[in-house]
């Protein structure tokens, strides 16, 4: 192993998550958060169309702090434990270079920390994943760096679902750098699948056993969009095969399916009879998804080539940072004026606090902007993932970079989930293969640290 050596300070941790706090209070929320936010405001209110895991989290500091601060407080300590780890670096060019890209990664995170969503849950828990294992590849993992590693794999897992292919690619990616037989590669491969593929039964099992969450079927946002991409390109109507589906009812699927998003088969949209309809044939429409599948490879692949294509074309990065559309925004015309509504329905229980502008907005809307500025920067990250991996094959007999491999790895697999059960295409989906393609970056720059002495190539 080249890599660099790593440590864990508690203090720089707690100083970055105070800093993340204090930088974003009260924080801002999108849709979705505050949705996730209301769910846990009243009994009953709690269902798995976002993670009950999350929302539970989320809603922990709630009682001291109020919403969103809260949800603020449980992201910023996560971006604290991602910062916590530092690195040791030479005093040369080379090393004070890596430094400054660590700085400027740790500088991102703390003006993004304000943005309260899973993708920024899910992009720490990969972060934090990496430092620890490339900790592990170093010295022994303590009890507290394995109960670490065991809570942020959780946390991943059971903030999304499909989260579990993200984990099968890396493995398949990572695993030819250490095993040479391919009889045991394929085995490991097979084995990560399935075990794997268990975390989607385990969190609907978590969610409706522990939660006590209402199945809202948030699988229908899946399966919907495929099967209607296939009947599109087919031109069949393959739910028409499903017994007691209302066929005559609803509109033809070719005339509702657009090939970057499901929502216009939601309830709230021209076609929402689909969404409307799905939940009394779950279990059937489920199994014409995988029929359908198998029966028309040609147009499945097409169909998730366009959505593909959408993915990586998509110019919506303003709405990670503080340009993009935020409910709570104090200063925001529009979110005042259409979406304060759903802040109203939680007042009676738990308020949540508008966001305005701090000393540190201006500093960090201009950094958002300089690291956004160029269209289609997921492309970027993509990219740089893939070269990574190519290089670290072609220097493995010299030495491996784990934390550069593995990095890399883990932001082509969050690529590979979204190819595979991506359901909309906004470019903040690709934010963890952006961040993990720096940090692999990161990882190749900083000089190796062989012994107890920096080598100098």
């Amino acid at each position: 192993m080249l890599d660099r050596e790593v440590r864990f300070s508690w203090p720089a941790g707690v100083a970055f998550a105070a800093l993340c706090f204090l930088l974003s209070y009260p924080g801002r929320l999108n849709g979705d958060s505050l949705f996730s936010l209301m769910a846990t405001t009243k009994p009953g209110l709690t269902n798995n169309w976002h993670s009950a895991t999350l929302q539970w989290l989320w809603s922990l500091p709630g009682p001291v702090l109020g919403q969103p601060a809260g949800a603020l407080a449980i992201q910023a300590v996560l971006f604290g434990i991602f910062a916590g780890f530092l690195p040791r670096l030479p005093r040369d060019l080379r090393g004070r270079a890596a430094l400054a890209g660590e700085v400027l990664l740790r500088v991102a995170l703390a003006g993004a920390t304000g943005y309260i969503g899973k993708d920024a849950v899910i992009l720490t828990a990969l972060l934090i994943a990496v430092q620890v294992l490339r900790r592990l590849s170093q010295a022994r993992l303590g009890a507290g760096g394995s109960v670490l590693l065991g809570l942020v794999t959780a946390l991943f897992l059971l903030t999304k679902a499909p989260n579990f292919l993200v984990v099968v690619v890396a493995l398949a990616l990572v695993l030819p750098f250490f095993i040479q037989s391919r009889r045991a590669y394929l085995a490991l491969i097979a084995i990560a699948l399935v075990v794997g593929a268990l975390a989607v039964p385990l969190n609907r099992a978590v969610d409706s056993v522990i939660f006590k969450a209402r199945d809202l079927h948030p699988d229908k946002q899946l399966v919907l969009f495929d099967v209607a991409g296939i009947s599109a390109r087919t031109g069949q109507n393959l739910f028409a095969d499903v017994p007691g589906w209302p066929t005559t009812a609803l509109k033809p699927p070719a005339a509702c399916y657009v090939p970057y998003m499901w929502d216009s088969f939601a309830e709230w949209a021209p076609c929402g009879g689909y969404a409307t309809a799905y939940d009394r044939f779950d279990g059937a429409l489920k199994r014409r998804w995988v029929e359908a599948i198998a029966a028309h490879p040609i147009a499945y692949a097409q169909h998730r080539l366009l959505y593909i294509d959408y993915l990586l074309e998509s110019r919506d990065h303003a709405t990670w940072g503080l340009d993009g559309q935020s409910i709570n925004d104090a200063s925001n015309a529009k979110a005042m004026d259409e979406m304060r509504r759903g802040i109203a329905a939680v007042k009676p229980n738990r308020p949540i606090a508008l966001w305005h502008p701090s000393f540190a907005t201006e500093p960090m809307r201009w950094l958002e902007r300089a690291l956004f500025k160029f269209p289609k920067v997921q492309w970027v990250g993509l990219i740089i993932c893939l070269a990574v991996l190519l290089f670290g094959w072609t220097r493995r007999h010299d030495g491996i970079r784990l934390g550069a491999i593995l990095a890399a790895a883990l932001g082509l697999g969050n690529f590979a989930m979204l190819a595979v059960f991506g359901v909309a295409d906004p470019a903040r989906y690709m934010v963890p293969t952006v961040g993990l393609a720096y940090l692999a970056l990161l990882a190749l720059l900083a000089p190796p640290l062989v012994g107890n002495r920096f080598e100098r190539r």
